[in-house]
Formats: structure tokens, C-alpha cells, sequence
């Protein structure tokens, strides 16, 4: 596993810790007895206060970073300065590759000298079944996610400043800007189990607004802004009624604003470099195809999950309708038949056999959740075409794209922003 002075290791998993020991021995376990050739593991412990520090006896073979104060994410930062490796894969401690994974993630940069990042497919180690939620299509994830380290270096690394959360985003933006490319990798799994211990989900909220509204206001194309930020917004406020955390969504909107008004380094990405973030060209070719080939007219959208709005978009773009929208997560006001969200009809899914639509289109651009969406509708044996926008496979095909509308003035009369949406004070 690790490499000498003579024989560097070829890549470096870097996982932060705080107060899980148990959970971090385990994963360490795991990984020494993965079969893979050159890697080398580093763990950056944030200040933890429990025995981790007892670990270091136990694994003497890792690269331990004991800090005496917490990093959040940026830990990272301080583990890939460490690193030998020219690949780093960004793990949680509790999460771990399947055998075979390392080695074919060196292949693949050593194949593609632009190759940035790679996003791998991350399963639920409970339900293997089941995709971990993850972020957008072009976006890695820190539970498994690999990016070179010259690039991830160049780019300065993660946000110090936005603790946790988004902080991928924020990277990935920095990677595509720089001129880097980013790939998806369904044959490059991780398992992630998910431990609970140590997540606040009033800090998620906050955190999420916060620094979504930063970071859209950094990076987002300018005619896209307002409306990306208003969507945040809107998502994460129905997310904290239903989690009682409505508190912390406030504050995460009046810091949020505060940090966008004060953002100095505007390095707004081009239209096609966004397209990219969230694999749009692709989703609305393949949605054409799909209309094509099973006359699809109208549609209905099945949640309304990462990047929804964008899919509304897409479908105008490819010349369907959506007629509904179905979601198992209602806020109070939206809970009664007559309602209606960005303009079309909203439903509760529990009644989806009522769909009248010649197709259900997936409302999410996450790779994981998507496929979670698509599983559970066809065990349901659902009938009608089910569409998802960003599967595993067939997302690096050049063809192009066919019947596009103008994309942000599309999204901007179907989200409707009230103002400056980086100026809003409540919800």
C-alpha cells in the first residue's frame, strides 16, 4: 500500500476526523485490506477530544495530522499539502472504495493529462441498493470524490470560510474556470455509512444557505444569478420547516446576503462552463431522445430535488410540457389542490397513479438521487416512460444538442425571482 521514498505513492486518500473513533478505525481497517497498488492514507484529526489520537499506534503506517482546533473542510487543504500522491480521494471516515477502485482512478488521470476530478458513484453501505444523495452531476463529493492535486492546489483548495458544506461546489467551480475538465465514473464505487454522530441539522441548514447564496454569487453566469440564488432559497426553505430549523435558515439568509454583498472575486463561470456543472446539453439531448422515442408530450416531475427548475428548462428546451409536479415533501401552504410551484400544478406523490402526463421526468440533477427516484418508480411497476436526466452512463456522448431555446431567459420567466434575489431578508 504506501510507497517509499524511492517509489512515492501514486495517490493519497485524505480523510478529516473529530470525535469518531470507532467509526475512523473501522474505516481504516477497510482500507488496508484493499488490494489496490501505490496509495498512501492521511488523516487530518480536528482537535478531537475523544481516544483518536490512540489510532496513530494502532495504524503507524498512516500520515496522521493532529490539529488543535477544528478546520471543518478545510482540514482537506492541510492533508492534500501533505500528500505525495498526484491523485487525491477525498473519503469521510466512514466511507471506503470498493477493491480495484484506487487503481483504476490512477489509470484514468494518467490517461487524461485535463482531467481534473472525477465524481464517483457513492452507494449507502447499509443498502448497497441505494445511491447516497450526493451533489450535482459535475460536482464531487468529499464522502468519494478523486481530483488531481496540482489542480486541486492551483485552485486554493476548499473555502476555509464556508466550514462545511458546499465547499465542493465551490472547488469544482474553480476547476472548470481554470480550464480543467470533470468526469463521472459509474464503475468507481464508494460505500458510505452514513454516521449520524456529530450532524446538526440546524448547522446543515444554515450552512447550506449561506453559502449557496456565496457562492452562486461568485460563480454563477450573470444572467443566471439572481434566479440561481432564489431557488437555493426557496429549496432549503421548505427543508427547514420540515426539519423545525426555520431559526438557522434565517440567519443562514441574513449571513448569506451579508457575505454575497461583500464578495469581491467575482469569477463567474460561462454558460457552457455551468452547462457542465450540471451536465444541462446532455440532459436536454437525451430528454429530446426520449420524447422522440416514446412521443412524449406532456410530462410530470417526479420531486423537486437538486436542480429542478434548470429540468423545467430543459424540458421547454426540448419541446415537452410539464403538466404537474408530484412531491412527498410538502410545506403547510403548499398542502392543499390548488397550488401551484413555478407556475405548475403541485401534488402531493402519494398520488401519483392519478398522473395524466405521457411521462415522469426525474426532478433532480444528482447522479444518486436520481437513480434512487428511477429504482423506486420502477419497483412500483410504474407504466408510463420514466426519464431520468443524469444516468451513470452515456453522459460523455458528443452529440449535439438539438432544439435549444435560450437558456436563462427560459429559467428566468419559470422561477420568477422577486428582486435581487441575493437581497432577500425573509423567506
Amino acid at each position: 500500500m504506501m510507497g517509499d521514498n524511492q517509489n512515492p505513492p501514486r495517490l493519497s486518500i485524505v480523510i478529516p476526523t473529530r470525535n469518531r473513533c470507532e467509526r475512523l478505525a473501522a474505516t481504516l481497517h477497510r482500507l488496508h485490506a484493499l488490494p489496490d497498488g501505490s496509495f498512501e492514507i492521511i488523516v487530518v484529526d480536528n482537535a478531537s477530544t475523544d481516544q483518536t489520537k490512540l489510532l496513530a499506534k494502532r495504524f503507524p503506517d498512516v500520515v496522521w495530522c493532529f490539529e488543535a482546533r477544528n478546520h471543518g473542510a478545510a482540514a482537506r487543504n492541510i492533508g492534500v499539502q501533505r500528500a505525495r500522491g498526484n491523485v487525491i480521494l477525498m473519503l469521510d471516515d466512514d466511507s471506503w472504495p470498493e477493491p480495484g477502485a484506487i487503481d483504476r482512478l490512477i489509470a484514468a488521470f494518467d490517461r487524461d493529462a485535463n482531467l481534473g476530478a472525477v465524481v464517483c458513484r457513492v452507494l449507502m453501505a447499509d443498502d448497497p441498493a441505494r445511491h447516497d444523495a450526493g451533489g450535482a452531476a459535475g460536482v464531487i463529493v468529499n464522502c468519494g470524490g478523486a481530483v488531481r492535486r496540482s489542480a486541486f492546489l492551483d485552485a486554493g483548495g476548499y473555502p476555509a470560510a464556508f466550514d462545511y458544506y458546499v465547499e465542493e461546489y465551490d472547488l469544482c467551480c474553480k476547476l472548470l474556470h481554470a480550464g480543467w475538465h470533470i468526469d463521472m465514473a459509474g464503475d468507481l464505487v464508494v460505500h458510505h455509512q452514513r454516521t449520524m454522530q456529530n450532524r446538526d441539522p440546524a448547522a446543515m441548514i444554515y450552512r447550506l444557505v449561506r453559502n449557496n447564496i456565496e457562492l452562486w454569487t461568485r460563480y454563477a453566469p450573470p444572467s443566471r444569478r439572481d434566479v440561481l440564488v432564489d431557488m437555493d432559497v426557496e429549496r432549503y426553505r421548505r427543508i427547514a420547516k420540515q426539519l423545525n430549523a426555520m431559526d438557522a435558515f434565517q440567519r443562514g439568509l441574513r449571513d448569506g446576503v451579508e457575505r454575497a454583498a461583500n464578495v469581491a472575486d467575482d469569477i463567474s463561470l460561462t454558460d457552457d462552463l455551468f452547462n457542465q456543472l450540471f451536465r444541462l446539453d446532455r440532459a436536454r439531448q437525451l430528454l429530446r431522445n426520449w420524447a422522440d422515442k416514446h412521443r412524449i408530450e406532456t410530462i410530470a416531475i417526479w420531486s423537486r430535488g437538486k436542480g429542478c427548475e434548470l429540468l423545467i428548462e430543459a424540458a421547454f428546451c426540448a419541446g415537452v410540457r410539464p403538466i404537474a409536479v408530484y412531491d412527498s415533501q410538502l410545506a403547510e401552504e403548499e398542502n392543499v389542490a390548488t397550488y401551484r410551484w413555478r407556475g405548475i400544478p403541485l401534488h402531493d406523490a402519494s398520488n401519483v397513479h392519478q398522473i395524466e402526463a405521457h411521462g415522469v421526468l426525474l426532478g433532480t440533477l444528482s447522479p444518486g438521487v436520481a437513480a434512487n427516484f428511477e429504482r423506486d418508480l420502477r419497483n412500483a411497476t410504474w407504466s408510463r416512460p420514466i426519464f431520468n436526466p443524469v444516468p451513470w452512463s452515456n453522459l460523455c456522448d458528443d452529440a449535439p444538442v438539438a432544439r435549444q431555446a435560450p437558456a436563462s431567459d427560459k429559467l428566468a420567466s419559470t422561477v420568477r425571482p422577486r428582486g435581487r434575489a441575493v437581497k432577500h431578508t425573509t423567506p
